[in-house]
C-alpha cells in the first residue's frame, strides 16, 4: 500500500501516487491491508456476539491464510521495495493472525484451564505495544492510517483486559472497536486500488 512508507519523499498518500509504480514490483500494499481488514472484520462480529461462536472455527482458516499467509506474502515483498514500515507491519500482523489462529485450534489446549486467559491476555497486550509504535511511525503517513492504527491499539488493549478479567463487555467492546478499524481499514485499501486505476485521487486519505 503506498501509505505504508511513512516518508512525504516517497508520497505516503496512496492518493498522490494514483497510477504510479515506486520500482520493478507494484505496490502490494492494499492486498495485505484487505486482507487484514476481512479477517479483523469477521472476528469482530464475533466478539461483539452479532454472530454466535458456533460458527467461530470456520474464521480460523481465514485467519491462517488470508489474514496471516497473505501479509506474511506482502511482508517480504515489501523488504524487496525497501519499504521498512510496510514491511515490519505487514511481518508483525501476518503472523499474529497464525499465531492467534494456531493458540485458538491448538497451544490452548495444552494449558492449564485457569491460565489460558492471561496467556491470551498477555499475548494481546504485547501486540498493543507493537501497535503503538506502529501508530508513531504512521504519523507521516495520511490521516486514516493515523487513524486505522489508533483503534487496532485501542481494540488490542480492550480485548487484553477482557480475556485477564473474563468480562464480556470488555471483549464486547474490544469488538466493536475491532469492526471500526476493519471499515476503515477496507476504505484505506479501496483508496489505494481505486485512485490507482483511476490514475486520480478519488477517495481521499489526508495526506501528513
Amino acid at each position: 500500500m503506498a501509505t505504508l512508507t511513512p516518508d512525504s519523499s516517497a508520497n505516503a498518500a496512496g492518493a498522490s501516487r494514483a497510477g504510479a509504480s515506486a520500482g520493478p514490483l507494484a505496490d502490494p500494499g492494499a492486498w495485505a491491508v484487505t486482507a487484514f481488514a476481512t479477517t479483523s472484520f469477521m472476528l469482530g462480529l464475533y466478539n461483539t456476539h452479532l454472530i454466535g461462536s458456533g460458527s467461530l472455527p470456520i474464521v480460523f482458516p481465514v485467519a491462517f491464510f488470508y489474514g496471516g499467509l497473505i501479509q506474511i506474502i506482502v511482508g517480504i515483498l515489501e523488504v524487496g521495495r525497501g519499504n521498512v514500515f510496510g514491511a515490519v507491519v505487514f511481518g508483525s500482523y501476518g503472523p499474529f493472525w497464525v499465531i492467534y489462529g494456531a493458540i485458538s485450534v491448538w497451544f490452548a489446549k495444552m494449558a492449564p484451564a485457569a491460565s489460558v486467559n492471561a496467556g491470551v491476555a498477555l499475548f494481546l497486550a504485547m501486540f498493543a505495544v507493537v501497535t503503538f509504535y506502529f501508530f508513531l511511525a504512521s504519523l507521516k503517513t495520511d490521516r486514516v492510517l493515523v487513524a486505522v492504527f489508533a483503534l487496532i491499539f485501542i481494540g488490542l488493549v480492550l480485548l487484553a483486559i477482557g480475556a485477564q478479567s473474563g468480562t464480556l463487555n470488555w471483549t464486547k467492546a474490544g469488538g466493536w472497536v475491532t469492526i471500526a478499524f476493519a471499515v476503515l481499514a477496507w476504505y484505506h485499501a479501496a483508496a489505494d486500488i481505486i485512485n490507482f486505476t483511476f490514475k486520480r485521487p478519488v477517495l481521499p486519505l489526508g495526506k501528513l
